[in-house]
């Protein structure tokens, strides 16, 4: 009888030019969603320190908030799906 042969990747995960793709499309994408995660933050250290109401904005200093939140999702999010995608894949029992 004939073998199959064995896939390229050996079990490897996805090659690295897709992750890479990948990696790039999330990298926006953690960005903002990193953001509005830290401008909700934001709200909520205003109630907790009971600082003063600004007009029309979540809170007066929601903008540094937004910034180090967006860069912290722009690196994690894209961390995190590239090595889901490169791990070893589980071998069926």
């Amino acid at each position: 009888m004939q073998e199959m042969p064995e896939t390229p990747s050996g079990g490897q995960g996805a090659p690295w030019a897709r992750t890479l793709a990948i990696g790039c499309f999330m990298m926006p994408l953690g960005f903002f969603s990193g953001g509005m995660i830290a401008a909700f933050v934001s709200k909520f250290v205003a109630y907790v320190t009971h600082a003063k109401p600004c007009d029309g904005v979540p809170a007066c200093n929601w903008l540094e908030f937004t910034v180090v939140g967006g860069a912290i999702g722009m690196i994690t999010l894209p961390t995190l799906v590239m090595w889901a995608l490169r791990s070893p894949k589980r071998s069926e029992p």
